[in-house]
């Protein structure tokens, strides 16, 4: 087995949280922030800054996980694509397989586990909600969701109000999201104090009201990945560049497709926010790719078509975080 140490940036104290899916669907949250969202953000706030004459290049510099939730000491990671080998203790199968294909995040002790292609016994107890807990003593909540209705107040005059529902999420006093990265040196104290801005800010949706801030740690986690592995799991949305694609042997791995778009709501430019970008699928966090070669990825321009002189280029990060597994037993 291999050890290695990565670098996590803690998102703390976070306010309440809603994650747009790119719809207009304010009734649900995304349960995560993915890769692209936040190298984006990242990106923007260093174009405010007025470095914006290098945006790929800072993009294409490092490579960033998803967000995924903690609790104290406790990190999570994504699902594995793809049956997991997990047994539920005096229970029979048919009765807890619907249960773990309702998992999304899993405590990354039992997480390591199964990279290095063990199968993992837990109890009953250890399974709560969208997660897989590590002890039973742990399994307390990381967040909850709360529904409130809210009203649409029309531009026109002849337009009536129209109620909907917006889902926010709460995170506990001991909770919030981390990422890891690959970025050392002084490109990780820029990073982290482009963090620290972002947290000032917000994320999602309603920062003006407050939401979505943040209060930034950083910290390391230790992950034993198989010295005999045959595979590769995604902790980053991916965009393979074209010599990459033969190689991901697509046939054999399992894996999930995400659309990514929305509206280019973090540009400098006001009257440019109402635009949408142009939409790209992307392989998504957890995704198992039955290879061993070194992905790279590709970093994207999603600028639409619109004629004026103020619209720039709007990149996506598609460059992968992923780890070495052991797939055969998954």
């Amino acid at each position: 087995m291999i050890m290695a140490t990565y670098t996590i940036i803690k998102l703390t104290h976070l306010t309440p949280l809603h994650i747009g899916t790119g719809k207009e669907n304010y009734d649900f949250s995304a349960s995560d922030l993915q890769s692209d969202t936040l190298t984006a953000a990242l990106a923007a706030i260093r174009a405010q800054m007025g470095k914006d004459g290098d945006i790929k290049e800072f993009l294409d510099s490092f490579v960033l996980s998803s967000a995924f939730p903690f609790k104290k000491d406790i990190f999570f990671l994504p699902k594995i694509q793809g049956k997991i080998n997990v047994i539920v203790r005096n229970q029979q199968e048919q009765e807890y397989r619907k249960k773990l294909k309702k998992i999304k995040y899993i405590d990354s002790s039992v997480w390591q586990k199964l990279i290095n292609g063990e199968q993992v016994q837990i109890d009953k107890e250890q399974l709560n909600d969208e997660f897989i807990w590590g002890k039973n003593e742990t399994c307390k909540s990381v967040y909850k969701s709360q529904v409130n209705q809210r009203v649409s107040v029309p531009r026109m005059d002849n337009q009536d109000a129209e109620p909907f529902y917006f889902d926010w999420k709460f995170f506990n006093d001991d909770a919030g999201l981390y990422c890891i990265t690959d970025a050392s040196g002084e490109l990780l104290k820029e990073i982290t104090s482009l963090f620290t801005i972002l947290g000032n800010s917000g994320l999602g949706t309603d920062r003006s009201i407050g939401g979505g801030k943040f209060q930034v740690e950083t910290n390391s986690i230790s992950i034993t990945s198989p010295k005999d592995s045959d595979a590769i799991i995604l902790l980053s949305l991916y965009i393979p560049n074209e010599e990459e694609i033969s190689s991901l042997n697509l046939k054999e791995s399992k894996y999930n497709i995400l659309l990514r778009g929305g509206f280019i709501s973090g540009s400098q430019e006001v009257e440019l926010r109402h635009l949408r970008k142009k939409s790209i699928y992307m392989f998504d966090k957890g995704s198992v790719f039955k290879t061993i070669k070194p992905l790279i990825g590709k970093t994207v321009d999603l600028k639409p078509q619109w004629n004026d002189e103020k619209m720039h280029s709007v990149y996506r990060s598609g460059r992968p975080f992923y780890l070495p597994i052991k797939s055969n037993e998954l």
